[in-house]
């Protein structure tokens, strides 16, 4: 069962309560720590976005077309729609001769405010360039013209795009051809994975850690884990959980979220993998529980927690505006003995 790992108060009073399931892994596939049911399984939703990215760079594409580090990283990206976004989309688009009507992901508001707020000013709707996930369906387009298939239904699960990804997460979370890889759908319209958190976990310990794979995917995982480390303004947004915590952490993690309140993320200093997911999808919860995770993984020092004290335990408000409670961690983790792994 997924373990408390957040209260909600008000006035001094249990309000509500979250918990959460959770799992640490190695890049050996040994367990590190875990909450609630490590093996608990989830859609991986946009925290599978750095595994969809790979073939990109395996199949020659990435180098082919001259991408950049940042065009990588928009391709890893659930981005808030803010200028530098678009304009990265739009590069790899040209690249490739495509136009945006190309793209399949929908139109969507921006995620950041101020992006948003700028198009309601203007007076101005939003396009499919806005969607989070247009980097990533740039990057599927791309994919597609590398290896010669067709641009149209490349979000259908048998077009070759959809099969190389799922090659791509089969070697990184694991599994053998013979164990079934769930999927369902997205709310860009692809393929999205249904795994046990175990799982996701051991994918983001090897895209950081990839020593144990072949030279080929060994430097496509080093590629995209640097580009979600470095540029998490480009893979979240400003003010984002992904770019507070590598600004709070000096860039020490490459972390990426996904709707439903589920968090990734990999740690390359220790060549360990994190997934956690909110039972109840609200992200509320997730900033108190990472950070307070991330403390008893002693990745937290003084100065990171100082940088994120209001994510720690944020104020609940009436609607004048005055505290009248908080969001707090209970969260608590389980220590592997040494050798427990996945098998």
């Amino acid at each position: 069962m997924p373990a408390t790992a957040i209260e909600i108060t008000r006035s001094h009073r249990v309000e509500s309560t979250a918990a959460l399931d959770l799992a640490v892994v190695d890049s050996r596939g040994c367990f590190v720590a875990w909450v609630g049911d490590p093996q608990h399984p989830a859609y991986w939703r946009s925290s599978a976005k750095p595994f969809q990215a790979l073939p990109m760079v395996l199949s020659g594409a990435a180098d082919d077309f001259d991408l950049s580090e940042q065009e990588l990283a928009i391709v890893s990206a659930s981005h808030g729609g803010e200028p530098r976004h678009l304009a990265l989309v739009q590069s790899i688009l040209a690249k490739i001769r495509a136009q945006p009507s190309d793209l399949i992901c929908g139109k969507d508001w921006p995620i950041t405010a101020a992006a948003r707020d700028d198009l309601i000013a203007n007076g101005k709707s939003p396009t499919v360039l806005h969607n989070n996930c247009s980097g990533k369906h740039s990057g599927m387009l791309m994919l597609a013209t590398q290896l010669g298939a067709p641009w149209t239904d490349y979000h259908h699960s048998d077009h070759p795009v959809q099969k190389a990804i799922v090659e791509s997460v089969r070697t990184m979370t694991g599994l053998s051809a013979q164990e079934e890889l769930a999927t369902g759908v997205d709310g860009c319209g692809v393929p999205t994975f249904y795994l046990p958190l175990s799982r996701m976990a051991f994918a983001f310990a090897q895209l950081v850690d990839p020593r144990r794979l072949d030279p080929s995917m060994q430097s496509a995982a080093h590629r995209v884990a640097e580009a979600v480390r470095r540029y998490p303004e480009i893979i979240s947004g400003e003010g984002r959980l992904e770019q507070r915590l590598a600004v709070a952490t000096k860039y020490r993690v490459a972390a990426k979220g996904g709707a439903e309140a589920v968090f990734c993320l990999g740690i390359p200093e220790r060549g360990w993998g994190l997934a956690m997911k909110i039972a109840d999808g609200s992200p509320r919860a997730l900033g108190p529980a990472l950070i307070d995770i991330l403390k008893q993984l002693g990745l937290m020092d003084s100065s990171a927690l100082e940088a994120v004290q209001d994510l720690i335990e944020p104020i609940v408000r009436n609607q004048q505006g005055v505290a009248v409670g908080e969001v707090r961690s209970v969260v608590r983790l389980s220590w592997a003995r040494i050798g427990l792994s996945l098998a």
